[in-house]
Protein backbone atom coordinates (compact mmCIF):
# COMPACT_ATOMS: atom_id res chain seq x y z
CA UNK A 1 0.00 0.00 0.00
CA UNK A 2 1.39 3.45 -0.93
CA UNK A 3 2.11 6.22 1.36
CA UNK A 4 0.33 9.20 1.77
CA UNK A 5 2.77 12.16 1.16
CA UNK A 6 2.06 15.34 3.12
CA UNK A 7 1.15 18.61 1.51
CA UNK A 8 4.39 20.16 1.96
CA UNK A 9 6.68 16.71 0.67
CA UNK A 10 4.54 17.01 -2.47
CA UNK A 11 5.45 20.74 -2.93
CA UNK A 12 8.92 20.02 -2.05
CA UNK A 13 8.98 16.80 -4.52
CA UNK A 14 7.60 19.32 -7.34
CA UNK A 15 10.88 21.71 -6.90
CA UNK A 16 13.13 18.91 -6.53
CA UNK A 17 11.70 17.14 -10.14
CA UNK A 18 12.14 20.07 -11.89
CA UNK A 19 16.17 19.78 -11.48
CA UNK A 20 15.26 15.93 -12.11
CA UNK A 21 13.99 16.56 -15.05
CA UNK A 22 16.49 19.39 -16.05
CA UNK A 23 19.30 16.57 -15.33
CA UNK A 24 20.81 18.97 -12.50
CA UNK A 25 20.25 16.17 -10.16
CA UNK A 26 20.15 12.46 -10.10
CA UNK A 27 16.64 10.29 -8.68
CA UNK A 28 18.76 9.24 -5.85
CA UNK A 29 19.96 12.79 -4.87
CA UNK A 30 16.45 14.10 -5.09
CA UNK A 31 15.22 11.13 -2.97
CA UNK A 32 18.21 11.87 -0.21
CA UNK A 33 17.63 15.57 -0.37
CA UNK A 34 13.57 14.99 0.81
CA UNK A 35 14.46 12.59 3.41
CA UNK A 36 17.45 14.57 4.70
CA UNK A 37 15.98 17.98 4.32
CA UNK A 38 12.56 18.58 4.27
CA UNK A 39 11.83 17.96 8.28
CA UNK A 40 14.23 20.77 8.78
CA UNK A 41 12.58 23.59 6.54
CA UNK A 42 9.45 22.33 7.46
CA UNK A 43 9.82 22.37 11.35
CA UNK A 44 11.51 25.74 10.67
CA UNK A 45 9.01 27.62 8.23
CA UNK A 46 6.35 26.39 10.64
CA UNK A 47 7.58 27.16 14.11
CA UNK A 48 8.76 30.57 12.57
CA UNK A 49 5.45 31.12 11.29
CA UNK A 50 3.21 30.01 13.64
CA UNK A 51 5.22 31.06 17.43
CA UNK A 52 6.88 33.95 16.18
CA UNK A 53 4.45 35.68 12.79
CA UNK A 54 7.51 35.80 10.73
CA UNK A 55 7.82 34.40 7.19
CA UNK A 56 6.16 36.16 4.26
CA UNK A 57 5.79 35.13 0.31
CA UNK A 58 7.68 37.97 -0.44
CA UNK A 59 10.83 36.99 1.92
CA UNK A 60 11.26 34.05 0.23
CA UNK A 61 10.42 35.86 -2.74
CA UNK A 62 13.58 37.78 -2.11
CA UNK A 63 15.70 34.53 -0.90
CA UNK A 64 14.87 32.97 -4.38
CA UNK A 65 15.18 35.33 -6.86
CA UNK A 66 19.08 36.33 -5.02
CA UNK A 67 20.15 32.71 -5.38
CA UNK A 68 18.63 32.19 -9.05
CA UNK A 69 20.59 35.62 -9.95
CA UNK A 70 24.17 34.05 -8.00
CA UNK A 71 23.48 31.19 -10.12
CA UNK A 72 22.64 32.41 -13.51
CA UNK A 73 25.62 34.84 -13.05
CA UNK A 74 28.18 31.81 -13.19
CA UNK A 75 29.84 30.32 -16.15
CA UNK A 76 28.43 26.38 -17.08
CA UNK A 77 29.85 23.32 -15.28
CA UNK A 78 32.01 25.54 -12.85
CA UNK A 79 32.20 23.86 -8.93
CA UNK A 80 31.08 27.34 -7.99
CA UNK A 81 27.51 26.92 -9.97
CA UNK A 82 26.90 23.71 -8.83
CA UNK A 83 27.29 25.16 -5.10
CA UNK A 84 25.15 28.13 -5.77
CA UNK A 85 22.51 25.71 -7.52
CA UNK A 86 22.23 23.82 -4.08
CA UNK A 87 21.43 26.93 -2.59
CA UNK A 88 18.70 27.75 -5.18
CA UNK A 89 17.35 24.20 -4.90
CA UNK A 90 17.16 24.88 -0.89
CA UNK A 91 15.50 28.50 -1.37
CA UNK A 92 13.35 27.18 -3.63
CA UNK A 93 11.91 24.37 -1.32
CA UNK A 94 11.91 26.61 2.14
CA UNK A 95 9.22 29.26 -0.56
CA UNK A 96 7.40 26.11 -1.56
CA UNK A 97 6.97 24.89 2.29
CA UNK A 98 5.91 28.48 3.13
CA UNK A 99 3.14 28.60 0.71
CA UNK A 100 1.75 25.38 2.05
CA UNK A 101 2.47 26.42 5.85
CA UNK A 102 0.61 30.02 4.83
CA UNK A 103 -2.00 27.86 3.36
CA UNK A 104 -2.36 25.35 5.73
CA UNK A 105 -2.25 28.03 9.08
CA UNK A 106 -4.38 30.95 6.93
CA UNK A 107 -3.03 34.23 6.16
CA UNK A 108 -1.69 36.37 8.96
CA UNK A 109 -3.85 39.83 8.52
CA UNK A 110 -2.18 42.39 6.04
CA UNK A 111 -0.11 39.57 4.52
CA UNK A 112 0.65 39.50 0.79
CA UNK A 113 -1.85 37.14 -1.33
CA UNK A 114 1.20 35.84 -3.72
CA UNK A 115 2.57 32.08 -4.84
CA UNK A 116 6.38 31.50 -4.76
CA UNK A 117 6.72 32.15 -8.53
CA UNK A 118 4.85 35.82 -7.75
CA UNK A 119 7.26 36.92 -5.36
CA UNK A 120 10.15 35.54 -6.75
CA UNK A 121 9.15 37.94 -9.81
CA UNK A 122 8.56 41.23 -7.43
CA UNK A 123 11.37 40.41 -5.48
CA UNK A 124 14.01 40.08 -8.75
CA UNK A 125 12.14 43.18 -10.29
CA UNK A 126 12.88 45.22 -7.30
CA UNK A 127 16.48 44.04 -6.80
CA UNK A 128 17.48 45.23 -10.73
CA UNK A 129 15.51 48.13 -9.99
CA UNK A 130 17.70 49.03 -6.88
CA UNK A 131 21.27 47.53 -8.72
CA UNK A 132 19.99 50.79 -11.39
CA UNK A 133 20.05 53.25 -8.36
CA UNK A 134 22.87 52.11 -6.75
CA UNK A 135 24.74 52.28 -9.97
CA UNK A 136 23.45 55.68 -11.11
CA UNK A 137 23.89 56.71 -7.28
CA UNK A 138 27.91 55.84 -8.28
CA UNK A 139 27.96 57.62 -11.59
CA UNK A 140 25.45 60.92 -11.38
CA UNK A 141 27.64 62.14 -14.34
CA UNK A 142 25.86 59.84 -16.53
CA UNK A 143 23.07 60.90 -15.74
CA UNK A 144 23.82 64.60 -17.28
CA UNK A 145 23.00 65.18 -20.58
CA UNK A 146 24.79 67.87 -22.65
CA UNK A 147 22.54 70.61 -24.19
CA UNK A 148 23.25 70.78 -28.01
Amino acid sequence: MARKMSATERAARDVVNKYVRDGLMERGQANRTIRDGLHIAETTVRREYVQNGWGSALYYGQKVAAAREEFNALPEGSIARRMKGARLLATEIYAAVFAVVEAEEGPREGAERLTPAQAEEVMATVRDTAGEMREEAANPRSRLTTAA
